[in-house]
């Protein structure tokens, strides 16, 4: 449950864990994808293997919040029972938080917000939110009847970007020059499409040493923006649209209250699409407007990118660990949320358009820049992680009393001494019994 979830697979297995111990496991062992595991239970010299595969791949905060709790207070004694039915119960009443209006607009709103950080016109973003919306309208119809997630992408890619033609081939028939509406907006449509949760989940898991979690992740990333990219695409080539960039740059002042209100309300939006509680969605905002105006301010004092990009990261870490403490909440429901406003994707579609075209220089530069910032971000997250948590630090294993009685008889099976401990009666017979 908490792998279809979307969670990290370190998560998983802590989890997993943590129920094993309390239903008398003596050791477990797990290997987890981002689709499938296989699970090893011990108790004495008996053990059970047993895989399972996800058919579906998704995104639920609520549900993760709801699952780590239960791993974390778990009755004592615990049995089979009493977990299942726990669970049964998290299956039925952890459902979707937010009505499928709320959601289509959510991904209207975010993309909003990505066009507004990108300096797209106020015109611009308003048309990008009626086409963002029109895509994640269709992205949940064709999810609800199972189709091919990378297939549901690209159909979705496509209706952003031809509603986006459309909206805009009408505002500018208008003739009104204040409302005219330029084609590279239609990228910034395409962002709610961008795979945050897994892509920056890919990044932990391989800072955990998790190759086959982190990779899984990273590969399924890959396709789900191969898929986007390549769609719209087609979309440019047979329409004309280009993501060249625009120049549209408000006052000083007036620029830093648009990118606060822009990242708040389109971190909100993300927040909304991962299914986030209010709760979650407010405190992944109000981190991730603070670590995004200061990855803006280093850039404008010309700091890297990338450099930039990590410190994001970094703070947005460091204010979630006391926050996620105060909350009880897992801190991976508010931190990527919080960090998905800071991945370049305007540059992933750009590069995808321009290898197209042919100009492989352009493309290898917009390439080189996105990845290094999804990277620095993940960096950053894991960083802050590090110094804030002694289990990320060390990598140590659950405490287990199952596993110190074990190496305790163990111990007491290979000790020198022909006596046996006081606590132990003295075994009765012969020398050779003895023996």
């Amino acid at each position: 449950m908490l792998l279809s979830a979307g969670t990290g697979s370190y998560r998983v297995k802590r989890a997993m864990e943590r129920a094993a111990e309390a239903l008398g496991m003596d050791r477990h062992d797990a290997s987890v994808g981002i689709n499938e595991m296989s699970v090893t239970a011990h108790r004495g010299d008996n053990f059970r293997t047993v895989v399972r595969q996800v058919y579906r791949v998704g995104v639920n905060s609520r549900r993760i919040e709801a699952l780590e709790y239960l791993s974390r207070h778990l009755p004592d004694p615990c049995t089979a029972a009493t977990l299942e039915a726990a669970l049964d119960k998290i299956s039925r009443t952890v459902t979707a938080r937010w009505k499928p209006w709320q959601s289509v607009l959510a991904a209207g709103v975010a993309c909003a917000g990505f066009s507004v950080l990108n300096r797209f016109s106020l015109t611009d973003s308003a048309v990008v939110l009626v086409a963002a919306a029109g895509g994640q309208l269709v992205r949940r119809s064709a999810s609800k009847r199972y189709l091919n997630q990378f297939g549901t992408t690209a159909l979705a890619a496509a209706t952003a970007s031809l509603v986006y033609l459309i909206v805009a081939a009408l505002v500018n028939s208008t003739g009104i020059q204040m409302l005219r509406v330029g084609d590279p907006g239609y990228v910034a449509s395409l962002l709610f499409l961008v795979p945050g949760f897994p892509m920056i989940t890919s990044i932990l898991d391989l800072a955990r040493m998790d190759f086959t979690a982190g990779l899984a992740r990273a590969a399924y990333t890959f396709g789900l923006v191969v898929s986007a990219t390549m769609s719209a695409w087609v979309i440019s080539f047979l329409t004309g649209l280009t993501p060249l960039a625009t120049e549209s740059v408000l006052p000083a002042v007036w620029r830093w209250v648009a990118y606060g209100l822009a990242t708040f309300f389109g971190v909100c939006g993300f927040a909304v699409l991962f299914n986030s509680s209010r709760r979650m969605v407010l405190i992944a905002a109000s981190m991730g407007t603070v670590g995004n105006l200061g990855r803006i301010a280093l850039t404008t004092a010309s700091v890297p990118n990338q450099l930039a990009a990590g410190v994001g990261g970094l703070v947005i870490g460091l204010l979630a660990a006391p926050i996620t403490r105060r909350f009880h909440l897992p801190r991976i429901t508010v931190t990527v949320p919080a960090c998905v406003i800071m991945v370049p994707g305007t540059a992933m579609y750009r590069m995808m358009y321009w290898l197209n075209a042919d100009d492989t220089v352009q493309a290898l530069g917009f390439g080189v820049d996105a990845v290094l910032a999804v990277v620095a971000i993940g960096i950053g997250l894991a960083m802050a992680r590090m110094l804030t948590d002694r289990g990320w630090t060390f990598a140590r294993p659950i405490p287990s009393p199952h596993a110190f009685r074990f190496e305790l008889e163990d111990w007491q099976a290979n000790s020198p001494s022909p006596e046996p401990p006081p606590s132990l009666p003295a075994p009765s017979g012969t020398q050779d019994q003895k023996s």
